[in-house]
């Protein structure tokens, strides 16, 4: 699933059943960021200026390469952030770093 093709509407119905529908989130590019952690208005908007997709993903893997072209979850958990990739058929492809060690 190209989820930076998805429209607003039908992102906004796969963030609530994905995450519920009290979860924060942001959409960039193809690039969809939730905040699980309650982060501020601040920390969103820095997390995603920060965010440089090949920084997170290594353009030259073929297991990150759809999370480059396709777009993906990006989703802070304190710590944590993962990036989900949706395969269309309900499940995920996922990738886990530390917030410091993406974002740094």
């Amino acid at each position: 699933m190209k989820l930076k093709k998805l429209s607003t509407k039908r992102l906004t119905r796969l963030v609530q059943s994905t995450f519920g529908k009290s979860a924060l989130w942001e959409r960039r590019d193809a690039y969809c960021f939730v905040h699980l952690d309650g982060a501020d208005d601040k920390l969103r908007a820095e997390r995603m200026e920060r965010f440089v997709p090949t920084l997170f993903f290594d353009p030259h893997c073929p297991c990150c390469e759809p999370f480059l072209k396709d777009g993906a979850f990006m989703v802070f958990d304190g710590d944590s952030l993962v990036g989900l990739r949706p395969l269309g058929n309900g499940s995920f492809e996922s990738v886990v770093l530390s917030v410091q060690e993406a974002m740094n």
